[in-house]
C-alpha cells in the first residue's frame, strides 16, 4: 500500500467526519414564505417583504445619511451597490438564508461577507433601527474597503488584514452612536471596578470589545482630533497591520496609545466616581452576580402580596425565571427554564418584562414560542405553564397584569410598522390596541386603579436637542383604557423610562438619564420631578409594591446586573446631581443636524498643519479614480494597488429619477432570482504521475440566499481522472431540499498477493477506484430543536487495473447500490469558545441498502449518536457520548473503530482489510472500501485499530480553561481562551460474539483486550484563526497496563 493510497483514505475520512460533524446544527425553520420587493436609493438596493413601504423609506433615508457620514470618516466611496435585507420582525429575520447561523434574541444586525449583505430586522422603534442601519453599514463600508466587498480576498491571501474586535465594533459602535448614557455607563464601570491598566487594545473581548473599542476612538477623536482617524483607517489599507498602522499614525507603539486611553479614562471618570454614592448605602442588594457566578438577573417583579420577587436571571447559562424573598433575597428556586425547548425558545432579554397576578397565584412574561410570540402564565405553585399566542403580531414583549382583574394583561406589541401597547382579555380571546401611533411604544404599567396605563414613548428630540446620530429620546405617557385618551407627562430631552405609579396617590417613580447617568426620580402629583439617587452605573426596570413601601430595580455594578431594594421611595431626600463629563459635551454639540454635521467633519479634515498634512501622504482623496482611470488595467506594488480601486463608482450612484417616482415616493420592484458568485478558490499545481493539477471551489447564490449552489473540482485534464462535486439547495419553505452530484477518481498502487510475472515481479498495479453517486435529501424542522432527515442516494463504484489487461479481467469490478436514510435529530446543545458546554444533542437513524441487482450489497444500518453536555461552572464542563451501531443482512456495513478525524501525525493498522492488508481480503476491498463506516474518536489508537459490522463507543471529556490570554515577543502572536481537556475513551467493534477479554499468546501482557480498544489523556485546543488546532498526550490501554504516551495533532472541534 502506497502513502498516496493511505492520503486517499484521510483525504475520505476528513470528507466523512465532516460531514459527521454537520449531522448535528439547530434549525432555521421557514415559518414564512417571503414576498420580496426592493427600492433603490442612491447607493443601495433595499430589500423588504410585503406591500407597505413605511419602514423601507426611512431605511433608505437613514442609509443615505450614513452613507454621507461613513464615507467622510473613511474618505472613501463604495465601489458596488450593495443590498440591504430589512425583516419586518426578529421572528423573520431568524428564517434569514443569507446565512446558516441561528440568530438569537441578541443579535439585531450583521454584514456577512459574501456579498456584503447588510441584513436587519425592525423591531418597532426607529431609533434602535437607525443606529443598526448605521452600525451595519460602518462594516460594509469597511469590508468594501478593506477586502474590496466579499470575502474572496481574505480566502485567495490576496488581503492578510485580521481586523480585530475591538477595532470593527468600536468603529461601528462609535460611527453611528458616538456616544451615549449606555456607553459611558458601561466604560465608568469599567474604569472602577477593574485594574484596567491590565487591558491592552487587544485583551478587550465580548461586550467590552464593542464599548472600549467605541471608547478608544472617541479618545482618539477627542485627543487629536478627527482626521486622525481617517488617517489612522488609511495607514491600515496601506500596512495591513494594526500596530504598523498605529506607530505611523500616532508615532507611537500601540503600548504607549494604551497607556494614554487608560490616562485618559482616569480623567474622564474619577472625578465623576468621587462624587457618586454607593447603591448599597441607599438599598438592599438582593442578588449578587459575583457570587452567582453569572452576569444578569434583572427585570424583578414583586407579588400583590408582598412576598415574593419573581425575576429573569442567567445563573445556569439560560434565561430562566427565579422567584425569592422580598426582604433578603433568600429561598430563591428556579421557576422556569427558559431556552431549552422550542415552547420557550427566547425570553426577552432585551425587553423583558414579569408581573404578578392580583391574586399572587400566578406570573406572565412574553416569550417566543416556536413560530410566534406569546403571553406565557405560569403557576407559582405548580408551574403549570399556558400559553396564549398572538399570530396577528410581530412580537410581544414586556408584559403587566390588571391590578384587579386576572384576565386582563397589558403589553407592547410590533405589528410591523410599529409598537403599540396592547390590552388582552385570556378569558375571552379579545385583543385591543390602546395607542396605535407611529411612535414605539413600551414598559407598561397600571395605574392601581386599574383605568389607565403608564408608559414608555420614543419622541423627536426638540429643534435645539437635535442630533444626527439620536434623533429621538423616551418620555413617560398615560392612556385611558376606555377613551384610549393620551397624556404626556414627561417632556425632557433625555431618556424617560419604567414608570410606576405610586398606590398612595404620591405621584410616579421613573428612571432618567438627565444627568448622564440613569437614576430614579419622582414626578410629583404637582408636576414637578427630582432625582432620588445618585448611583455611578444605573438602575433600570423598577416595580414598586401595592404598599408603595418598597422599591424592587435592578442596577449595573461591577459589570454585571442585579436586584435591589429601596424602603420608603417616596420619603427620600432630593439629591443634587452633577452633569456628567459626557452630558455637559452633548448639551455643548447640541443641535448638530446632519448637514451641519457632516459639513464639520469636512471642515476639520480639510484644517489640517503642514506637518500632518505630510504625514497624511498616503491619505486617498476623491478625485483620484478620475485623475488617474487608466490605473485599473495595471498591477501595482501593495502600497498603491491597495489605494487605487478599479470598479466605476460612477456606475455605484443612482439619479434620483431612476429611484423616485412623479409623486416623490421610491418605486418599488419585484424581486426576481438572479444567481451571483459569492466565491471562487483554486489551486494549481504539477505532479509527475498525474500532470497539470487543479482544485477549484465555487460557490453561488440569490440575494436571498433561498437557492444557493456550490461546485467543486480537481480537474486532471483527463476527465476519467477528474473529482467534481455540484450540489443545490432550495431553502426557501419550510422543508429544506437538496440535490447532490459527486464523481471522485483515486490512482493508487496496489499490492496484490500471488499477482507476480515477469512483467509485473512486485505484485503492484495501478489501481483506478471510480465513486459516481447522486443524493436527494431533505430536512424537515419541527422547531429550532428538533427535524426528520431523509437521504436518498444512489451509487456506481467500479474498481479498474490499469496497467495490466490480463489481471484487469479477474479484479475489474462495479457496484450499484441504493441507499435509503431516516434520521431523527434533536439537539439544544448550548456553545462555549470551542465545544458544547450544556444540553444534549442526538442522532437516531435507519440506514437501507436494498437489493437492486444480485451483485447489490443489502444491508440494514441503525445507529445512535448521543452526546450530553453538564455546565459545571461557565469554565468547566462535562461532556458525554455514547455511539453505537449494528449492520445486518447478507452484506452488513464495516465499522472502523479507531484513531481521531483530520488527524495530522497519523499512524495506521496496516492489516486492516480496507487497506488491502491480506491477501483473501482484496476481493472485498471495493465495497470495503466505499461502504465502511469510519467511528472516532479513540485517542492513542491507531486508525482502523478494530473493525465489526457492530460497535459502541464511549467518550468523557473535562474541559476547562488553560489559559485566557497570552501574547509572546518572538514569535509576534497571541493566544485567547486557549482550552484544556481531560479525556478518556473506550471502544469496542466486533462481528460474532463480543468478547472483551481474551488471552492472547503473543502479548506480551498475557491478557488483553480483544474486541475493546480504550485510552485516557490530556490535551489542549487552540483556535489558529481559520481552524481549532487539538494537541493530545493519548496512553492507550490494553487491560493490563498503558502504552507509550503518543503525541496526537489534529484539527477540528470537540464532540
Amino acid at each position: 500500500m502506497t502513502v498516496n493510497k493511505i492520503k486517499g483514505i484521510m483525504l475520505l475520512l476528513i470528507v466523512c467526519t465532516g460531514a459527521a460533524l454537520a449531522q448535528f446544527g439547530q434549525n432555521k425553520v421557514q415559518y414564512e414564505v417571503f414576498d420580496w420587493n426592493y427600492i433603490q436609493s442612491k447607493h443601495f438596493n433595499i430589500y423588504f417583504n410585503g406591500d407597505d413601504k413605511t419602514v423601507i423609506e426611512y431605511c433608505a433615508r437613514a442609509a443615505e445619511s450614513a452613507y454621507e457620514s461613513i464615507s467622510t470618516l473613511l474618505d472613501w466611496d463604495l465601489k458596488k451597490r450593495y443590498a440591504i435585507i430589512v425583516y419586518d420582525s426578529h421572528n423573520d429575520f431568524q428564517q434569514t438564508n443569507t446565512i446558516n447561523a441561528y440568530l438569537p434574541e441578541g443579535v439585531g444586525g450583521f454584514t456577512e461577507l459574501f456579498k456584503n449583505r447588510v441584513v436587519i430586522p425592525f423591531e418597532g422603534s426607529y431609533r434602535d433601527f437607525r443606529h443598526v442601519i448605521h452600525h451595519e453599514l460602518v462594516h460594509a463600508f469597511m469590508n468594501d474597503y478593506y477586502y474590496g466587498g466579499n470575502i474572496q480576498s481574505l480566502i485567495s491571501g490576496a488581503v492578510r488584514l485580521n481586523i480585530p474586535l475591538w477595532l470593527a465594533e468600536g468603529t461601528a459602535e462609535y460611527e453611528s452612536s458616538r456616544w451615549d448614557t449606555e456607553a459611558d455607563m458601561f466604560m465608568r464601570d469599567f474604569a472602577y471596578h477593574t485594574q484596567f491598566e491590565l487591558y491592552p487594545f487587544d485583551a478587550l473581548r465580548g461586550y467590552y470589545a464593542y464599548k472600549g473599542g467605541q471608547s478608544i476612538f472617541k479618545f482618539i477623536r477627542e485627543t487629536y482630533g478627527y482626521q486622525k482617524l481617517t488617517e489612522f483607517y488609511t495607514k491600515l489599507k496601506i500596512y495591513h497591520d494594526v500596530d504598523r498602522a498605529i506607530r505611523h499614525t500616532f508615532n507611537m507603539p500601540t503600548e504607549d496609545i494604551t497607556s494614554e486611553w487608560h490616562h485618559y479614562l482616569k480623567i474622564q471618570y474619577w472625578p465623576e466616581i468621587s462624587m457618586a454614592e454607593d447603591i448599597r448605602d441607599i438599598s438592599v442588594r438582593l442578588t449578587d452576580h459575583k457570587q452567582m457566578r453569572n452576569i444578569q438577573n434583572i427585570a424583578p417583579a414583586i407579588s400583590p402580596d408582598g412576598d415574593k420577587i419573581a425575576f429573569l436571571s442567567d445563573q445556569k447559562g439560560y434565561a430562566d425565571i427565579y422567584l425569592m424573598d422580598v426582604q433578603d433575597g433568600g429561598n430563591m428556586k428556579r421557576l422556569v427554564r427558559g431556552q431549552r425547548k422550542a415552547s420557550l425558545e427566547e425570553l426577552k432579554w432585551l425587553s423583558p418584562g414579569i408581573s404578578w397576578s392580583p391574586d399572587s397565584k400566578h406570573i406572565v412574561f412574553a416569550a417566543k414560542s416556536g413560530r410566534h410570540d406569546a403571553l406565557v402564565v405560569v403557576d407559582v405553585e405548580t408551574g403549570k405553564q399556558e400559553f396564549y399566542y398572538m399570530p396577528q403580531l410581530k412580537g410581544v414583549f414586556s408584559a403587566a397584569y390588571h391590578p384587579v382583574d386576572k384576565n386582563i394583561i397589558a403589553f407592547s406589541g410590533h405589528n410591523g410598522r410599529q409598537s403599540d401597547i396592547y390590552m388582552y382579555d385570556l378569558e375571552n380571546d379579545i385583543l385591543i390596541n390602546l395607542t396605535r401611533d407611529t411612535e414605539a411604544d413600551e414598559n407598561p404599567q397600571w395605574t392601581p386603579d386599574g383605568r389607565s396605563i403608564v408608559y414608555v414613548s420614543e419622541r423627536p428630540k426638540s429643534d435645539a436637542a437635535q442630533d444626527k446620530r439620536h434623533p429621538y429620546q423616551r418620555d413617560i405617557f398615560i392612556v385611558d383604557v376606555e377613551s384610549k385618551a393620551k397624556t404626556r407627562i414627561t417632556t425632557t430631552d433625555h431618556d424617560e423610562n419604567y414608570p410606576y405609579v405610586d398606590p398612595l396617590g404620591r405621584g410616579i417613580i421613573y428612571t432618567s438619564d438627565k444627568n448622564g447617568i440613569f437614576n430614579i426620580y419622582v414626578h410629583t402629583k404637582e408636576g414637578g420631578s427630582y432625582p432620588i439617587t445618585n448611583v455611578i452605573g444605573g438602575i433600570f426596570h423598577l416595580d414598586l409594591d401595592r404598599s408603595g413601601r418598597n422599591l424592587i430595580f435592578c442596577a449595573f455594578k461591577d459589570m454585571g446586573w442585579d436586584i435591589f431594594r429601596m424602603g420608603h421611595p417616596f420619603d427620600m431626600d432630593e439629591k443634587t446631581l452633577e452633569l456628567t463629563r459626557q452630558r455637559q459635551i452633548s448639551l455643548i454639540a447640541a443641535g448638530d443636524t446632519t448637514e451641519t454635521a457632516i459639513a464639520r467633519e469636512r471642515t476639520l479634515k480639510k484644517d489640517i498643519s503642514p506637518q500632518a498634512e505630510e504625514r497624511s501622504v498616503f491619505v486617498k482623496t476623491d478625485d483620484m479614480y478620475e485623475r488617474y482611470p487608466e490605473f485599473a488595467n495595471y498591477v501595482f506594488i501593495p502600497e498603491y494597488s491597495r489605494l487605487y480601486g478599479s470598479a466605476d463608482t460612477q456606475q455605484v450612484a443612482l439619479d434620483s429619477s431612476q429611484i423616485i417616482d412623479a409623486s416623490g415616493a421610491y418605486i418599488d420592484k419585484p424581486y426576481k432570482t438572479r444567481f451571483s458568485l459569492d466565491l471562487v478558490d483554486n489551486q494549481f499545481g504539477y505532479n509527475t504521475f498525474y500532470g497539470v493539477q487543479g482544485q477549484a471551489t465555487f460557490m453561488f447564490s440569490d440575494v436571498m440566499g433561498d437557492h444557493q449552489v456550490y461546485l467543486g473540482t480537481d480537474l486532471y485534464i483527463d476527465l476519467n481522472n477528474s473529482d467534481f462535486a455540484l450540489a443545490y439547495y432550495f431553502l426557501r419553505y419550510r422543508p429544506n431540499i437538496g440535490f447532490v452530484l459527486v464523481n471522485q477518481t483515486d490512482n493508487y498502487a496496489t499490492y496484490i498477493p500471488g499477482e507476480i510475472s515477469e512483467t509485473n515481479p512486485y505484485g503492484f498495479f495501478v489501481t483506478r477506484y471510480t465513486n459516481r453517486s447522486l443524493h436527494l435529501i431533505a430536512e424537515y424542522p419541527i422547531n429550532r430543536h428538533y427535524r426528520f432527515e431523509f437521504n436518498n442516494s444512489y451509487y456506481f463504484v467500479k474498481r479498474d487495473l490499469l496497467d495490466d489487461p490480463e489481471i484487469a479481467e479477474k479484479y475489474d469490478e462495479s457496484i450499484h447500490q441504493y441507499r435509503t436514510e431516516f434520521a431523527f435529530v434533536k439537539d439544544n446543545a448550548v456553545f462555549s469558545y470551542t465545544a458544547p458546554m450544556d444540553g444534549s444533542r442526538y442522532r437516531l437513524s435507519l440506514d437501507i441498502s436494498p437489493p437492486i441487482t444480485s451483485a447489490t450489497p443489502e444491508f440494514y444500518t441503525a445507529k445512535l449518536d448521543y452526546r450530553h453536555y453538564f455546565k459545571i461552572t461557565d469554565n468547566y464542563h462535562l461532556a458525554f457520548r455514547f455511539n453505537g451501531g449494528v449492520s445486518f443482512g447478507p452484506n452488513p456495513q464495516t465499522f472502523l473503530l479507531g484513531g481521531i478525524n483530520n488527524w495530522i501525525n497519523y499512524t495506521y493498522n496496516a492489516n486492516a482489510p480496507i487497506l488491502g492488508g491480506s491477501s483473501d481480503s482484496f476481493s472485498e476491498q471495493l465495497s470495503m472500501y466505499y461502504l465502511s463506516e469510519y467511528i472516532m474518536p479513540v485517542r492513542g489508537t491507531m486508525m482502523f485499530q478494530t473493525w465489526g459490522d457492530k460497535f459502541m463507543l464511549f467518550n468523557a471529556e473535562l474541559r476547562f480553561p488553560f489559559i485566557e490570554y497570552a501574547k509572546f515577543g518572538l514569535p509576534p502572536v497571541s493566544f485567547f481562551q486557549v482550552r484544556g481537556v481531560l479525556f478518556a475513551d473506550a471502544g469496542v467493534a466486533w462481528t460474532d460474539d463480543l468478547q472483551l477479554l481474551e488471552n492472547g499468546k503473543w502479548w506480551p501482557f498475557g491478557n488483553r483486550w480483544d474486541d475493546m480498544i480504550g485510552s485516557v489523556g490530556m490535551g489542549i485546543r487552540i483556535y489558529l484563526g481559520f481552524a481549532l488546532l487539538r494537541i493530545d498526550l493519548a496512553w492507550e490501554y490494553n487491560g493490563t497496563g498503558f502504552s507509550q504516551p503518543r503525541w496526537l495533532w489534529s484539527l477540528g472541534g470537540d464532540l
